[in-house]
């Protein structure tokens, strides 16, 4: 007894550390989940995390099936009043899973970055995102970098808190920038790149959230 508990105590701290939910992690993106369905009728967003099939309906109610003896469980997302699910980005961080996701109504719209444990059934925090066309997140250690019309962010994804912000981009740059493709980590820096033609890109102290480099006006 006196060999084996040393060697017991060691296997139980490696299992233990290696299951922290909180460890930092590396470069991760969010995937883009494609719609199935009509986007102005019943829809649905499917896709696997965790050995488990997630389908999440136009209305923001969720459902998760096939991980071990649990066949069903649902889950309802944060709507913020009437609307449709319009997009979904997915990315799986300690067990968790992240989710990024935009509600249209009408000609409006809005968007959530929220963390989610699948095996407890309850969300961690949910954050608003104050834009539309929200683009695909891209997660660096233990954060993450949300983009919308005119909006970048980066987020603390133990607190759901923003570190920074930035919302004055057509201000500073005279036109919009509709949406954003998949940031880029250069050193010390982020760079974000506008989706579509115009290809412009904009290059941010990932510390601090100012813009480094910008495109000429």
């Amino acid at each position: 007894m006196k060999i084996a508990t040393p060697l017991l105590l060691i296997c139980l701290t490696l299992v233990t550390s290696a299951q922290t939910p909180d460890d930092p992690i590396g470069q991760r993106a969010f995937a883009n989940v494609e719609r199935v369905g009509e986007a102005n009728a019943r829809s649905f967003f499917v896709f696997s995390a965790g050995g488990r099939t997630i389908t999440i309906r136009h209305d923001g109610t969720g459902e998760i099936n096939g991980v071990m003896f649990i066949k069903f469980r649902s889950f309802n997302l944060k709507m913020g009043g009437p609307g449709r699910l319009e997009r979904l980005y997915t990315a799986e961080v300690g067990g968790d899973l992240m989710l990024a996701y935009e509600v249209a109504s009408g000609r409006s719209g809005w968007g959530y970055v929220a963390r989610f444990t699948p095996s407890t059934n309850t969300f961690r925090w949910v954050t608003s995102v104050p834009s539309v066309n929200i683009g695909p997140g891209l997660i660096e250690g233990n954060y993450a970098y949300v983009t919308g019309q005119d909006f970048l962010s980066k987020l603390d994804l133990q607190t759901g808190k923003y570190v920074w912000q930035r919302t004055d981009l057509t201000k500073d740059y005279g036109s919009v920038f509709a949406q954003f493709a998949l940031p880029e980590i250069n050193g010390p820096a982020i760079v974000f790149p506008e989706a579509g033609a115009k290809e412009r890109t904009l290059a941010v102290d990932k510390a601090t959230g100012q813009i480094v480099k910008g495109p000429s006006r």
